[in-house]
């Protein structure tokens, strides 16, 4: 990634603009790495990690789109983004969701190493899947990759 997370996140406070994330997989990485930066307090409006279905749905992902397309798919982190923007009112939002290196027994539709997120600014909908190997990779340094593909969306 050329730009760092620090800078995009400096760019949005110094714009002003306002980000909330609904995160699964990645379970507040994303939320903790906005917050490692100083003045961030001004632009997050706060999130959501929901590791369950459970927690997606209390959140306000609807059940019939996790049921319909799956909770590992494009249409659940679209809902994601869109049910943390509705609750925070934040100008970007993004919803992730997939999996780090096992198969999900609650979920049939699991595949390992594939994540799909979602941002929403200005009612625009950017959508993206990215797969991995996840051999000899820690659920961390998978971690660590989806959030970086979803900072370098964010600059795009």
């Amino acid at each position: 990634m050329n730009v760092g997370y620090v800078d995009i996140v400096k760019s949005l406070i110094a714009s002003g603009s306002t980000i909330t994330i609904m995160e699964s997989c990645t379970g507040g990485l994303l939320q903790s790495m906005i917050t490692d930066v100083e003045g961030a307090s001004a632009i997050f409006k706060g999130g959501f990690v929901t590791y369950s279905n459970e927690a997606k749905i209390a959140a306000g992902v609807p059940e019939d789109i996790i049921e319909k397309y799956g909770v590992y798919s494009a249409e659940c982190a679209e809902a994601m983004a869109k049910a943390a923007q509705r609750h925070f009112q934040a100008d970007i939002a993004i919803g992730v969701t997939g999996s780090t290196g096992n198969v999900d027994p609650y979920n049939s539709d699991s595949v390992v190493g594939e994540v799909f997120f979602c941002i929403v600014r200005n009612h625009r909908v950017n959508g993206c899947h990215y797969t991995t190997n996840v051999n000899s990779k820690s659920r961390s340094d998978i971690k660590n990759e989806y959030a970086a593909r979803v900072f370098e969306a964010l600059v795009e």
